[in-house]
């Protein structure tokens, strides 16, 4: 069948709503053309010479450029025994070191995820629970008078609920175009998700968060090989997106995981905001509920039985998405399941103490101008004020709130329904995106970054507003209107489109030239100034926390009322949440 055809019997089944029989009908060919976009390659790059590096020898990639200079990139190199058998639901342990070469040419697999809707046509690499503990390293061939000690790091951890993607998601040859070329080397990790990563009993019989100390062992191989590779383990960054942004601030108040780096960049995505950890009782009674819901039939309180079980369940039957499993209902509050928690164990102390206990780090943080366009757009929220009240319902619960739960959704539906025609939908709809970016994103990034200016890190707050209106693919039938949103900064720093072709026109490479410009420089110097020999961004002052960077173009300029100070009225919100401030 033509791809003409195929287009046109894909928008019809698309009008209905199932999105799933949209993407068969379509076929492969139009699949490709309407979510892949750079995810294929046009042609293979070259192979390097065997590099003797401190973990063994390797064989990887190199990645010619414009200038002529290369690029290596050594792909799917172990960091980590396979967690399977002993090792399953327990910590980490480093990968033995080898003696015969290891050809590092192709992304290692993916933690075993579900994949759901657009996940079957954007992954490019299989599952495997055993092999899926690896890393990827992009690294200048040339040398550099500036950085005799080696190349800044770069660490990036990916996002996904804590439930799916992978490292293979966000780039290869991208990475060493947009970063390596400005003098630092990357590397993106893969670890465990979903309830093989974060799986806990809520007692020392399964403390969980194995996901975080996944990351926190590949932050020791960093330290440990990285200079064979031509990078300097004392100057490391590391830097996330939504989950991969609250590992980023989780690892650094870590005592297990802290001293791994000096900088940091949590974007869209920290500790502060309500999705990044639950207590070990309100997770454990998470997975208990869920374990249940897939047959498990114990005690409670058998969490030795518990465990057991588990561990000989098939993959397949443990594999999640962002959504384990239709029809699946938990007591907690939140929309994700599977997360980190409050363990005793890789956070030993409350997390408001190891805030203030951690060591000043250089901060960059920030969000898009409409985080919640994305969640309206893909999780089929109704367009109507309703759908406020009961998006608060979901999210505000008495296990966070107590007898007060009631109050604060009617709280939240006030605020946001004030002096609103609930017939002007364009306003009822802007609202809602408001509100849902607001409770999962904004509010918890702005507190993050007042909360570190008064303990007196360095911070650097911004929000990213560009946007190309012909870049969103399939996508932009499913958002009530266009805009910066979730995920989509991330194209303009690693050069993946991620969930849709990217082709950069004229201005997105003038945006591409000036977030890589600000990144790389504060990878290498702790300040992303100058930006073309200019000195555009402020630190962030606790006298006016609300002004930030606005990432726009005709040029990045400092502004104030980070969205539109609705911050404001969460403060009084989030005091009442008696779990998470004993935390």
């Amino acid at each position: 069948m033509k791809v003409a055809q195929r287009f046109q019997d894909f928008t019809s089944v698309l009008a209905s709503g199932n999105y799933q029989a949209a993407m068969v009908r379509a076929g492969r060919s139009l699949r490709e053309r309407l979510l892949m976009g750079n995810y294929l390659s046009s042609s293979r790059p070259s192979s390097t010479e065997i590099l003797n590096a401190t973990c063994g020898p390797v064989r990887g990639n190199a990645y010619q450029q414009e200038d002529g200079r290369f690029v290596d990139g050594y792909l799917g190199i172990p960091y980590a025994k396979p967690p399977v058998g002993e090792l399953r639901f327990k910590k980490p342990e480093p990968h033995e070191i080898w003696s015969e070469p290891r050809e590092c040419q192709k992304f290692g697999p993916r933690c075993p995820q579900n994949d759901d809707f657009f996940g079957a046509f954007v992954n490019i690499v299989g599952k495997n629970e055993a092999h899926c503990l690896t890393l990827n390293v992009f690294a200048p061939r040339w040398q550099s008078e500036e950085w005799k000690s080696g190349f800044p790091v770069m660490v990036f951890i990916h996002g996904g609920g804590f439930s799916v993607h992978s490292s293979s998601n966000y780039g290869d040859r991208t990475i060493a175009r947009n970063l390596c070329v400005k003098d630092v080397v990357v590397v993106s990790i893969n670890y465990r998700l979903g309830i093989l990563g974060f799986f806990t009993t809520g007692d020392d019989v399964c403390k969980g968060n194995f996901g975080l100390w996944d990351q926190t062992l590949a932050l020791k191989w960093v330290q440990e090989h990285i200079a064979s590779f031509g990078g300097d383990p004392k100057n490391v960054t590391i830097f996330g997106q939504s989950a991969g942004g609250a590992s980023v601030d989780l690892l650094s108040l870590s005592p297990h995981s802290r001293d791994l780096f000096q900088r940091v960049i949590p974007m869209a995505g920290c500790g502060e905001c309500d999705f990044a950890y639950r207590s070990n009782e309100q997770q454990a009674t998470l997975c208990r509920e869920y374990l249940k819901f897939i047959g498990w039939d114990g005690e409670d309180k058998d969490t030795k039985g518990l465990l057991e079980w588990l561990k000989n369940q098939s993959t397949t039957k443990l594999e999640v998405g962002i959504t384990p499993k239709k029809d699946f209902r938990h007591s907690q509050s939140g929309n994700l399941y599977f997360v980190p928690n409050y363990d005793g164990d890789f956070f030993p102390k409350p997390i408001s103490q190891l805030r203030k206990e951690a060591p000043k780090k250089q901060i960059m943080a920030g969000t898009t101008e409409f985080e919640g366009l994305f969640f309206v757009g893909l999780g089929g929220m109704g367009k109507n004020v309703e759908t406020i009240r009961k998006f608060a319902k979901t999210i505000y619960k008495e296990c966070d709130y107590g007898v007060e739960a009631g109050n604060i959704q009617n709280e939240i539906y006030e605020y946001y329904t004030k002096d609103l025609d609930p017939k002007d939908k364009e306003k009822v709809i802007q609202q809602l995106v408001h509100f849902v970016g607001d409770c999962a994103i904004n509010v918890g990034m702005y507190n993050y970054a007042k909360i570190m200016t008064e303990l007196g890190h360095d911070v650097y707050f911004y929000s990213f507003d560009h946007f190309n209106p012909n870049g969103f693919g399939i996508f932009k039938w499913f958002l009530p209107f266009l805009g910066a949103t979730h995920c989509i900064e991330i194209r303009y720093i690693l050069g993946k489109g991620l969930i849709s072709k990217f082709s950069p026109d004229d201005d997105d490479r003038k945006v591409i030239h000036i977030m890589t410009t600000l990144f790389t420089n504060f990878a290498k110097y702790g300040d992303p100034n100058p930006l073309d020999g200019q000195t555009v961004w402020e630190k962030q002052n606790i006298e006016n926390p609300y002004r930030h960077l606005q990432i726009k173009l005709p040029a990045p300029k400092m502004v104030e009322d980070y969205q539109a100070r609705r911050a404001e009225f969460w403060d009084a919100i989030r005091a009442k949440n008696i779990t998470r401030s004993s935390l």
